[in-house]
């Protein structure tokens, strides 16, 4: 048996998967996964795109980049963010692929956010650099 994928691991590595764990447990953040799976995006294009404040944006990107999920690359006064690797593309699917099958037979919990919220609508065009 392979000792170097089994759980418990050590400390230091189970603070870090916990971090991770705890960087997928929101929903806005699992949406700017999957808006930089697509492409690399400037802040100001996740806030068009999910119709959020960027201040909101601003910090599921810094749990994010502190979970090391996702990377920060300084364009003069914007700033790029790109997923860290291929590995969190997978994350990211096997993630979906586990809420399709838990939806379909199912078993997901309802979702939790507040009634009546203005947030998560498209704001029309985006003016980011990469849009323009």
């Amino acid at each position: 048996m392979d000792k170097t994928n089994t759980f418990p691991p050590d400390p230091e590595q189970a603070a870090q998967a916990a971090a991770i764990a705890y960087a997928l447990a929101h929903p806005v953040r699992l949406q700017i996964l999957q808006l930089l799976d697509e492409s690399e995006a400037y802040v100001m294009h996740l806030t068009n795109m999910l119709g959020r404040p960027q201040a909101n944006i601003s910090q599921h990107l810094a749990v994010l980049r502190e979970a090391g999920l996702v990377i920060a690359e300084r364009e003069g006064m914007t700033v790029l963010y790109r997923l860290r690797s291929a590995r969190v593309r997978e994350l990211i699917g096997l993630l979906s692929d586990l809420a399709q099958y838990a939806s379909a037979e199912g078993t997901l919990p309802r979702g939790r956010g507040r009634r009546g919220r203005r947030h998560g609508r498209r704001q029309g065009r985006c003016n980011c650099p990469r849009c323009q």
